[in-house]
C-alpha cells in the first residue's frame, strides 16, 4: 500500500478550503511527507513516528488558513462545522454593517453559550439577518425549526406570511394547523376572516363538505390554487439556496483576496 497516496487522500477529503488555498496547503504537506519518508526505511513507521495524523492536520490547517467564508466557500464551511466542536466565521463581504453572510456552529467556549449568525444572511442554531436559517431564526425571510419573519418557514412559524407545521401569521397561514388573522389554509385552519381546511373555523370558512355563504372570491381562489401558492412559497426558499450556492461558487472557485 502507497502510505504517502493514502495519507494525502485522507488529509485532502478532510481539507476545507477554497481551490487556491488548498492546492498550495496540500503542496506544501506533500513536500514535508517526503522529507519524512526519506528518513525511513520503512513507509509506516515513518507515519507511526512523525508524521501528523492526517485528518487532525487537515483541519487544524482548515482552521488556521480560514479567517473568511470565501477562504472556503459556504458549503465547506457547513461541512467543517460537522467536524470541529466551535465555528464562527463571516464573509469579508458586507453590506453597510452588516457581512454579507455570517455562519455559526456550537457552544462557545468563551461565552458558554451559542454564538448569533447576525449577516445579511445568517446561518446558525441562532440567526437573525435579512434571511435567517437556523433553529431559531429571525429576519424578513425567516427558515427554521422555530421562525419568525416576515417570511416565515419551519416548524413553528410566526410572520406576516407563514408556512409550517405550524403557522401563525397576521396575513396568510399555510400549515398542518393554520392560524392567521386574514386568511388561513391547512388541515386544520383557524382564523378570524377566512379559513379552509378539513376543519376551518372563520367567518369565513370552506371545507371539503360545506361552504359558507358569500365567501370572498379571493379566498376561494387562494382555497382552490393551494398548490399554486405553496409553489410560491418554495420557489422563495429555492431562490435562497441557489443565492447561497451560487456564492459558494463564488468564494471556492473565483474569489481573490
Amino acid at each position: 500500500m502507497d502510505v504517502k497516496k493514502e495519507y494525502m487522500k485522507l488529509f485532502s477529503r478532510n481539507l476545507f478550503l477554497n481551490k487556491e488555498k488548498s492546492k498550495k496547503i496540500k503542496k506544501r504537506v506533500s513536500r514535508k511527507v517526503d522529507q519524512v519518508l526519506s528518513r525511513y526505511e520503512d513507509d509506516r513507521v515513518a507515519f507511526n513516528e512523525e508524521l501528523e495524523p492526517a485528518i487532525y492536520r487537515a483541519l487544524r490547517l482548515t482552521e488556521e488558513n480560514a479567517e473568511y467564508i470565501e477562504d472556503m466557500g459556504i458549503i465547506n464551511v457547513i461541512q467543517f462545522s460537522a467536524k470541529v466542536p466551535h465555528l464562527n466565521l463571516k464573509t469579508q463581504m458586507k453590506i453597510g454593517n452588516l457581512p454579507l453572510i455570517h455562519i455559526t456552529s456550537g457552544l462557545d467556549p468563551k461565552l458558554g453559550d451559542y454564538n448569533v449568525a447576525k449577516g445579511v444572511v445568517a446561518i446558525g442554531k441562532k440567526a437573525k439577518g435579512i434571511i435567517a436559517l437556523g433553529k431559531s431564526a429571525y429576519g424578513l425571510i425567516a427558515i427554521g425549526v422555530f421562525s419568525i419573519g416576515i417570511l416565515s418557514f419551519g416548524g413553528l412559524s410566526i410572520g406576516l406570511f407563514s408556512a409550517a407545521v405550524i403557522a401563525l401569521s397576521i396575513l396568510l397561514s399555510i400549515g398542518v394547523v393554520s392560524i392567521s388573522a386574514i386568511a388561513s389554509l391547512g388541515i386544520f385552519a383557524f382564523s378570524t376572516l377566512a379559513a379552509s381546511g378539513q376543519v376551518a373555523v372563520g367567518y369565513f370558512f370552506k371545507t371539503a363538505d360545506k361552504i359558507s355563504e358569500n365567501i370572498p372570491a379571493w379566498f376561494a381562489m387562494l382555497s382552490d390554487n393551494i398548490g399554486s401558492v405553496v409553489l410560491i412559497f418554495e420557489l422563495i426558499v429555492l431562490a435562497v439556496i441557489l443565492i447561497i450556492y451560487y456564492f459558494d461558487y463564488i468564494s471556492r472557485y473565483n474569489y481573490r483576496k
